[in-house]
């Protein structure tokens, strides 16, 4: 009966998250950055042959590292600064401030460059695109990741049946309730149905994380739990931050040093393999690449960083309260691209309120939530184009695992919250790419100002 139970709840979600993507299920989507990075490592290259595709009108989100050769035969790799100060003194004084991948900055004369060039990159963590190999092999960029995703979005709310019925045996009704939330209730909803390559990164690092959460629980599988927990990571960076629910499960069940090292193994292997990756293409092993994106938040970025506080307050207005414009004569609402606060989203989130029950593992589940929350509260871009806050993906199964396991999920509000939350998830992720103009506001910054 379990596994049939799993194979309904999969077909449940798959055939929903299908119809939500549509006509472009079976197609790539038009953001397949891992496609492309796949069918690099097969060609045996890191970078870009060329231009990414639409450039130079319509490209989304990748990395140029700017090349520039001065007339005595230096040949300098980095970005130009563009903050106002700059560009007034590039202005003025025709000198270019040009930061190197050593994190060195050049002033440049003008009339010392030679030439200017580039390469571009994806400018990603590379996890999705190592599991997209095969696919890629087979397939090339023609790859359908739309389809890949929503097949990954629809075993997510598997392995959470499993994990529900592991560590809160018997309550049948609650864990299918709690896998509605997931699956149709949150942000998972539009994520899961729209491919690209931002969300297929969140859906599949949220199917690690859960793997973690389930090996990591009572310290049960240190060497899994360090592994999924690695490959959530090679995904989402910033979820390498939960691995204070595991290290907390260790000092309350086995505290044997031999534990601690089969769960950090893996994590220290795989985050090597990255620092390598970071190193051969940037110079740097803790950069990725998005300080090189193309973006139009470069003067942002350069100015403010790309963490600090200068962004927390409208980080957490977009993480928890941010919600639509109402008219009301004649009724009609409209939401902002930053999305919508998980208070109105995914309303069900208050019954952890009430979910009270004795658990050991309720610190451990908190912290790790809270730790992965920091880094998107501090970072520059607010998740944007959204219908609601996707970085909550990253720490959402640990606080949705806590409300199942602490009793959370038997409130008599729970219910009727997962299905307003799931009403206005489905409609917007039906929206979101069909018809954006009826989904969002005008004014595209609104509540914030432009930057």
């Amino acid at each position: 009966m379990t596994r049939l139970r799993a194979i309904a709840v999969f077909v449940v979600a798959f055939a929903a998250l299908a119809v939500l993507a549509g006509r472009d299920l079976l197609q790539p989507s038009a953001n397949n950055h891992y496609a492309h990075m796949a069918q690099g490592w097969l060609a045996g290259r890191l970078a870009l042959p060329g231009e990414p595709p639409g450039y130079p009108r319509a490209y989304d989100d990748w990395g140029r590292v700017h090349t520039l050769t001065l007339k005595d035969g230096t040949v300098l790799r980095g970005f130009p600064c563009r903050t106002q100060p700059c560009v007034e003194r590039r202005r003025r004084e025709r000198i270019e401030s040009f930061r190197a991948t050593d994190g060195r900055v050049h002033d440049v004369p003008l009339a010392q460059i030679a030439a200017r060039g580039g390469t571009w990159y994806v400018t990603f963590p590379p996890g999705p695109a190592l599991v997209m190999l095969p696919g890629v092999a087979l397939w090339g960029l023609g790859f359908p990741d739309i389809l890949f995703t929503v097949i990954v979005g629809a075993l997510i709310p598997v392995l959470l049946l499993r994990l529900f019925e592991r560590v809160r045996p018997g309550r049948t009704r609650e864990h299918l309730l709690a896998c509605a939330a997931w699956a149709f209730a949150s942000p998972a909803c539009f994520v899961a149905a729209h491919g690209s390559v931002w969300f297929t990164a969140q859906i599949l690092a949220a199917l690690f994380l859960v793997l973690h959460i389930g090996a990591g629980w009572n310290a049960g599988r240190p060497v899994s739990a360090g592994l999924w927990l690695g490959l959530a990571m090679a995904c989402r960076p910033q979820i390498a931050f939960a691995a204070p629910f595991f290290l907390l499960e260790w000092w309350r069940v086995d505290r044997r040093l031999a534990a601690l090292l089969r769960f950090l193994a893996p994590l220290a292997l795989i985050g090597a393999a990255l620092a390598l990756f970071n190193w051969v293409r940037f110079d740097d092993i803790f950069e990725f690449g998005h300080r090189y994106l193309e973006i139009r938040w470069q003067e942002r970025i350069q100015t403010h960083g790309m963490f600090g506080l200068h962004y927390l307050w409208r980080n957490l207005e977009c993480m928890l309260w941010l919600w639509p414009q109402v008219q009301l004569s004649p009724l009609h609402v409209r939401w902002s691209i930053h999305g919508m606060g998980l208070l109105f989203g995914s309303s069900w989130l208050l019954c952890l309120l009430v979910a009270r029950d004795p658990l050991p593992q309720r610190r451990g589940l908190a912290l790790a939530a809270g730790a992965v929350a920091v880094p998107a509260l501090l970072y520059q871009n607010s998740g944007q184009m959204q219908f609601s806050y996707r970085f909550a993906l990253d720490f959402l199964p640990f606080l949705l695992v806590l409300l199942v396991a602490a009793g959370g999920a038997r409130s008599r509000w729970f219910m009727p919250l997962v299905l307003v939350s799931a009403a206005l998830q489905l409609y917007g992720a039906w929206l979101f790419q069909r018809a954006p103009g009826q989904l969002f506001v005008a004014d595209p910054w609104w509540p914030f100002a432009p930057e």
